[in-house]
């Protein structure tokens, strides 16, 4: 089984930090910009303390009717935060993640910096992977198999020609 920290993405990692100032139109327009689908929220230690998603903004912003400007990350990020350590199996990810019904997870080296976030779609691409390798060994499987019995009846059929 693979380790979360094989899958995870580490580039498109970004983090806010809280008490900052940053509002919801913020942290919409970062989303915008890197297309990325989440925001990690860090206190002044760099230690994560919440998440925002496209889910946060849409439940927690868009539904109320007022502007995006006067909310503050705080008030709209999911906490307490769900983590999981790079060393964790993906296995164990995906089992937290439908267990809490939810779609990232930061994670996290030993010392509780983060690494990474790990989302549904990096587990997705991971499966697809899987997947598409688990095909192919088949086909090759398969062919062998088929080279195999074509030259079994080969064989048979000489055999029979021969005593006959």
């Amino acid at each position: 089984m693979s380790a979360v920290s094989e899958i995870m993405s580490s580039e498109n990692t970004v983090t806010i930090t809280s008490e900052s100032g940053k509002t919801a139109r913020d942290v919409a327009e970062i989303m915008v910009k890197k297309m990325i689908s989440s925001v990690i929220v860090i206190d002044k230690k760099t230690q994560p303390v919440g998440i925002i998603t496209e889910k946060d903004l849409v439940r927690r912003v868009c539904l109320k009717d007022i502007s995006a400007s006067r909310f503050a990350v705080e008030e709209i990020m999911s906490s307490p935060l769900i983590t999981i350590m790079a060393y964790d199996s993906v296995d164990t990810a995906s089992r937290i993640m439908t267990q809490n019904q939810i779609k990232h997870l930061v994670v996290l080296e030993e010392d509780n910096r983060i690494c990474g976030l790990l989302s549904v779609t990096d587990i997705t691409k991971h499966l697809a992977k899987i997947l598409l390798n688990d095909y192919n060994r088949y086909r090759s499987l398969k062919s062998l198999i088929d080279m195999t019995n074509a030259t079994s009846t080969a064989r048979v059929d000489k055999a029979k020609s021969n005593k006959s």
